[in-house]
């Protein structure tokens, strides 16, 4: 069913029906007579009607009840989605740089083969000898003395060899059955009771020891250095030092202060054959 009003032709079209439909009953209703003045004041009213229709239609049909138009649905209020929080990107992986190992800074001097003074004695060399060689290829630029067997055994339990220095030094050399260098020791060539006497051709330490120092220079440029036996200090005692390459070994004279001989290596590194 159409419930908007009338407008434009429609409108003037159903007012003009309404004035006729009007008119026609009232001539239709009363007497003649009578009519006139009752038929003047109906259609002076009439035409006041329709004039305000035909002026305020709008406003006259207003008037006219209308059904109620149903009030909108509520229509729900769009929630709100609360944006995501902004994602924290992941911190790189820390990546730990292993620091570089340290290589010790050789304290070897450059040495010639027929000068023993240019020799250099450390934890794991006594000049051109070295611990872990071969002892026929570490041996064989050394003169005078030989390789011997040793005589305290009924077989071979090592090899050995002492060569004299030029001046009065001379290097101990001993190795396993293998002919494996595990010891070294740097005395004198006449070993005495005597104290020897600082000679400027023997070999030395880095630190300048040498056969001849005494104990209060041991001390002075190894902070470390300890008796082998805590309870012998004095004659015939042995101190060690502990060096980056190894340790070193210097025995005393009977003074008890002057160095007489100095070992590197352990003859207890020396293998033992079953015989």
């Amino acid at each position: 069913m159409n419930t908007e009003p009338p407008s434009g032709d429609e409108l003037a079209q159903m007012l003009v029906a309404m004035k006729q439909t009007v008119l026609t009953r009232a001539a239709e209703a009363r007497p003649q007579r009578r009519r006139r003045g009752r038929r003047a004041g109906i259609v002076i009213g009439v035409i006041a009607v329709l004039g305000l229709g035909a002026t305020g239609g709008g406003v006259a049909l207003g008037m006219i009840p209308q059904p109620f138009a149903a009030a909108p649905a509520p229509t729900a209020a769009p929630s709100r989605t609360p944006s995501a929080a902004p994602s924290t990107p992941a911190a790189a992986p820390v990546q730990e740089t292993p620091e570089p190992a340290l290589t010790p800074t050789s304290t070897r001097r450059p040495f010639a083969l027929d000068d023993p003074s240019t020799w250099t004695i450390s934890g794991n060399e006594l000049g051109p000898i070295a611990l872990g060689g071969q002892f026929d290829a570490e041996t064989a630029v050394l003169h005078d003395g030989g390789r011997v067997a040793s005589e305290h055994e009924p077989c071979p339990a090592m090899i050995s060899g002492t060569w004299k220095l030029d001046g009065t030094d001379s290097v101990e050399v001993r190795a396993d059955v293998d002919g494996v260098i595990r010891a070294v020791r740097l005395l004198p060539t006449a070993p005495s009771d005597d104290a020897p006497v600082l000679r400027p051709d023997s070999p030395r330490t880095a630190q300048g020891v040498t056969l001849g120092s005494t104990l209060t220079e041991l001390r002075s440029v190894y902070p470390g250095i300890h008796p082998v036996d805590p309870g012998a200090t004095a004659e015939w005692s042995f101190w060690e030092t502990d060096g980056a390459a190894g340790p070193m070994t210097f025995g005393l004279a009977l003074d008890g202060e002057t160095v007489n001989l100095i070992d590197i290596g352990n003859e207890a590194d020396i293998r033992v054959p079953d015989c």
